[in-house]
């Protein structure tokens, strides 16, 4: 029988992505800044509300909101 593997979340980081001009072909040069030590027990609304707190005090527009999840695999 088979045991059952459970996820435990180790980490958890939050990356603004934002694009700051362009190189000499024309093409978008993107910028991520990355907040690391967020709670694992965050929810996607906290992290994204959070990221646009943080962007009204940037003076480039944000593209995206990542939320990045470690975790554990433990087999149990």
């Amino acid at each position: 029988m088979a045991m059952a593997v459970v996820k435990e979340p180790y980490s958890c980081s939050m990356k603004l992505r934002y694009q700051k001009g362009v190189n000499n072909n024309g093409d978008p040069v993107y910028v991520n800044k990355t907040f690391s030590k967020v709670k694992v027990t965050a929810t996607d609304q906290d992290i994204h509300d959070v990221a646009a707190a943080l962007n009204s005090l940037q003076n480039s527009p944000m593209l995206a909101v990542y939320r990045v999840d470690d975790a554990q695999l433990i087999n149990q």
